[in-house]
């Protein structure tokens, strides 16, 4: 009889534990379930990664920036990638492809190119129709310029230059961005670097001593 007892009791501790155990997890469910009822449709939104095509892009670039250090934004000088990109007129659509959304500019022609006509070489995006412009030539640095540095009256000029070399000419410039970070100020300093084929930099560098 006793050990009858004895049994019982074992019984209905283990069933007071199971039950607790099943209370806990529920309560644990039910908070889960009313912390996500709390997010505001602002964050619904962006964790649904609703951005236009060139946002995304943008996004990408940043994301390859420290986290934790902020590009300065230059009070007084020119971002010639901007300006770059303001005159040649940036566009959704491919130039060869009008039905196919642009990924980015070719750095030769400025032309805006779909997935299937843009490729990258060197951290250069370069229309596949002038891949090989690209591949047999031999490119130098020109120039590199601290964008605090550069007026905009210099920046808009940079742009005209490679604009006419290239339609004129057919003499290609290449303008980059470059990042260094300057371990005194511990910040990261813009730069625009300036490439062109080595047979052309003599003569482009002339027509950029405007900057000098």
């Amino acid at each position: 009889m006793e050990n009858l007892l004895l049994i019982l009791v074992i019984i209905l501790l283990l069933a007071m534990i199971a039950g607790i155990l099943v209370l806990a997890w529920m309560g644990h469910r039910f908070l889960k379930i009313k912390e996500n009822e709390n997010l505001s449709p602002n964050k619904l939104a962006d964790s649904a990664g609703d951005h236009k095509l060139e946002d995304k892009l943008e996004d990408k670039l940043e994301d390859k920036k420290p986290a934790d250090k902020k590009l300065p934004r230059a009070k007084v000088g020119a971002d010639i990638l901007k300006a770059l990109k303001s005159r040649q007129g940036k566009s959704l659509y491919c130039e060869d492809h009008p039905d196919m959304m642009s990924i980015g500019q070719c750095a030769i022609s400025g032309e805006s190119l779909c997935e299937h006509c843009l490729t990258k070489q060197k951290d250069v995006k370069v229309g596949k129709k002038y891949l090989d412009l690209y591949l047999d030539s031999e490119w130098v640095e020109v120039a590199m310029l601290h964008n605090q540095d550069i007026s905009q009256d210099a920046a808009e000029r940079i742009v005209k230059v490679k604009e006419v070399l290239w339609q004129d000419q057919s003499r290609p410039m290449i303008v980059q961005g470059h990042y260094k970070i300057n371990v005194l100020s511990d910040q990261i300093e813009a730069f625009t670097v300036i490439i062109a084929r080595e047979d052309d930099s003599d003569f482009i560098r002339k027509e950029l001593s405007f900057i000098q």
